[in-house]
């Protein structure tokens, strides 16, 4: 079966460079007909996987704001794709002999192609190791939230809410933001038939990794027309903040990368009159495809991109009267293809600004702090550690990071006839400038500098080659230019690969992926039954929600991105589930922070979870805490005037017995017996006395889910000298959990 190959590393491999092999020719074929064919335009067949990626996109995420459910046309899509791939094959050959007679450079053309394969690979090496069933380049939450929406969007209509499973429910709150990443991975699971899209990320990572570096390719050989040069450029921009990307999970920011330089491509084409209208149209395809992907960064990305429309050969007048023209063929094209979500992103858009500019907790906020310290900006700039703060200064990262910034900037001297573009350049420099040292917001720094890297590494490239120039007539005869060009090369992509093995766990992330996939075989298990998910570590309480798609599930507690104040609605519009027809719970595996479970044995263990079936009608499960003084594996704080409460789920209301062990700490009252207790539940709030060791205090407990709050009243004492920890730890907590009188299932 094509889904099992993909645990497998030989296979994956095989899989993903057919992808690859297959990748230009749907896009080539639009090409082709459109009056660019490679017969006319050496670099139209490394321009093809962006265009199909274009294309994808319009189409898949298209098809989702318009509300049809993605189920109904993968398969058309697919077709469509597999036609187009066999025509633009078929139109390649056919213009063989014309390329072949204008002295094509095949050895050039070929190490071009190999290091777009490759690169995909040094930034996810572990697929050669794990496959591509497993996605081990980052174990934040994005990745998450980006499947649950496929599984939505390829099961109901876009818009459906209220009523449905905790997956899809959770992913409705996510209907009117951007969805073509979650589109493309959906597309890419009905490819494999049988798999959650889970288990396409590192596909769909590789395929964005490998289009991006034939769009910069195809840019380089557009502007540059040397294959070095293009080499260096898919190196330095395809390499660095491309992998940090696939390590955030920000799959939208991933996907809207190979766009901007195809943008730049045909702005710098249809600036010099070159298949002018074809040009136009294709810019067109390409702005709506990335108002799809990514709309926040789509604007500042495309008008930086769109600078190449003004020609360095023409006059400030017909270069601009040419540019008017562009626009006005590409915006129509724009309109009509992003039509579907057009007003929705542009909400979008408005609502994420207003979070940016915000006082309060900004998104992403903490994200490759790095950039933050000024000294180390030239090898944060070019993503070479320093973006990472356990990352310790090293000489020579920062050695290249300053010698490809002087670069830059010679670069951007010599492009100074290109105006526009040194214009966009300074309005990339103030954004980062304003984000970077004045808001000191390394996440929209990091947002900046990522979707601009094409145009930083440009002009690097652009100051590196006329370095090259000056330099070969004074190098000794000894020296080759060559030689030293390769060993600045490899130098920075074995400076990045170091960086990300020391960011990366790959091991570790792959047998947690794989022990959260556990949470099927409790899915095969359960069936339709309705189950309790009351899993209290943050990573495998989101999984699990994700792999347990068929019984009904209550969640308790909700973790991560559920727990936000503004999806908790939407979680609790979930289809009822009777929670007295609840027949299994599922626990986390690890003893010391599972919830507590009365009234049912434990039939299945694995790595990160258990299995619970109900044998008890007063079952009752204390499945979270949540303690002002923290919590800690083994027991928590009680003390300082601070209310704990425990969130209890039970069948059946009525009295219980919270049993619990306390210990003195070291702010207790010295030599005191007897401490001071407020304990409140349904019933109201009374005052207790609790006593060092075992302790049983009756509560009452209503059915479904319900908080128990108790806090020590006791004043906690001076710190004792030398006391690093400052909490108010009076009581330690420890074995506790909830006990009722049995009543056995008939």
């Amino acid at each position: 079966m094509l889904s099992a190959s993909l645990s497998h590393p030989l296979p994956s491999a095989i899989i993903a460079l057919t992808a690859f092999v297959l990748m230009p020719w749907p896009g080539y074929a639009l090409l082709h007909l459109l009056g660019v064919g490679r017969h006319r335009w050496s670099a139209a067949v490394f321009a093809g996987p962006a265009v199909t990626l274009a294309l994808w996109i319009i189409a898949l995420s298209g098809a989702a704001w318009a509300s049809i459910s993605l189920r109904t046309i993968f398969g058309p899509i697919w077709i469509a794709t597999l036609v187009l791939a066999a025509l633009g094959m078929t139109l390649r050959w056919a213009v063989n002999s014309k390329i072949a007679a204008a002295g094509e450079a095949k050895r050039d053309v070929i190490l071009l192609w190999i290091t777009a394969g490759v690169l995909p690979f040094v930034i996810m090496p572990a697929t050669l190791r794990f496959g591509l069933a497993d996605f081990v380049n980052s174990t934040y939450a994005d990745p998450w939230s980006y499947v649950m929406v496929s599984d939505y969007l390829s099961t109901v209509a876009r818009g459906a809410e209220g009523g449905l499973s905790a997956l899809h429910q959770y992913a409705s709150h996510l209907m009117s933001t951007r969805n073509a990443s979650s589109a493309i991975l959906a597309h890419l699971a009905y490819g494999f038939r049988g798999i959650k899209a889970d288990q396409t990320m590192t596909l769909f990572c590789l395929l964005l990794l490998f289009t991006n570096a034939t769009a910069l390719i195809a840019f380089a050989r557009s502007v540059f027309e040397r294959t070095e040069a293009a080499l260096c450029l898919a190196l330095l921009a395809g390499l660095g903040w491309p992998a940090n990307i696939v390590f955030a999970g920000n799959f939208d920011q991933l996907l809207l990368l190979p766009l901007l330089p195809m943008i730049a491509t045909f702005a710098l084409r249809a600036g010099d009159k070159i298949n002018l209208v074809a040009a136009s149209i294709m810019i067109g395809l390409f702005c709506a495809a990335a108002l799809f992907a990514y709309v926040e960064l789509a604007f500042i990305g495309i008008v930086v991109a769109m600078t190449f429309v003004i020609s360095p050969r023409l006059r400030l007048g017909p270069a601009i009267g040419r540019a008017v023209l562009v626009t006005c063929i590409a915006v129509p094209v724009l309109i009509v293809l992003a039509w579907p979500g057009l007003s929705a992103l542009m909400t979008m858009l408005k609502g994420q600004y207003a979070l940016t500019t915000a006082a309060t907790a900004r998104p992403g906020d903490g994200y490759f702090i790095g950039l933050l310290t000024a000294s180390r900006l030239p090898d944060t700039l070019w993503a070479m550690g320093g973006e990472f703060p356990q990352t310790r200064l090293i000489a020579l990262p920062w050695l290249l990071g300053t010698l490809l910034s002087a670069l830059a900037l010679l670069g951007a001297w010599l492009e100074r006839r290109r105006w526009a573009v040194i214009i966009g350049l300074l309005a990339v420099a103030a954004a980062l400038f304003h984000f970077n040292f004045r808001e000191h917001y390394s996440y929209a720094t990091y947002k900046i500098v990522s979707i601009n890297a094409w145009m930083l590494g440009f002009l690097a490239v652009s100051g590196g080659v006329w370095l090259a120039r000056w330099l070969k007539p004074r190098l000794p005869r000894q020296l080759s230019l060559t030689a030293v060009v390769t060993i600045l090369t490899l130098a920075i992509a074995i400076d990045r690969t170091v960086v990300q093995a020391n960011v990366i766990r790959f091991k570790h992330n792959a047998l947690q992926q794989q022990a959260y996939r556990e949470a099927q075989q409790i899915n095969a298990i359960v069936q339709h039954a309705p189950t309790l998910l009351a899993s209290r570590d943050d990573l495998a309480n989101e999984w699990a929600v994700f792999y347990l798609s068929d019984p009904p599930v209550l969640i308790a507690p909700y973790r991560l991105y559920m727990a936000q104040a503004h999806v908790i609605p939407f979680m609790e519009r979930a289809k009822p589930i009777d929670i007295a027809s609840i027949r299994y719970i599922v626990t986390d595996r690890n003893d010391a922070i599972r919830a507590s479970v009365w009234g049912a044995r434990r039939i299945w263990d694995g790595n990160a979870y258990s299995l619970w079936e109900i044998n008890d009608t007063n079952w009752v499960v204390l499945a979270d805490v949540i303690n002002p003084n923290g919590f800690e594996p083994g027991g928590i704080w009680l003390g300082g005037g601070k209310t704990t409460e425990l969130l209890v789920v039970t069948a059946q209301p009525g009295p219980a017995t919270l049993n619990a062990s306390l210990q003195p700490g070291s702010r207790a009252p010295i030599g005191a017996e007897l401490f001071h207790a407020t304990i409140k539940d349904h019933a109201g709030s009374r005052a207790i006395e609790v006593t060092a060791g075992e302790n049983r205090l009756p509560i009452n407990v209503t059915a479904g889910r319900s908080f128990i709050s108790i806090g020590i009243d006791d004043a906690p004492t001076t710190p004792p000298p030398g006391t690093a920890d400052s909490r108010p730890m009076i009581l330690r907590m420890v074995d506790y959990g909830i006990q009722r009188n049995s009543q056995p299932l008939r």
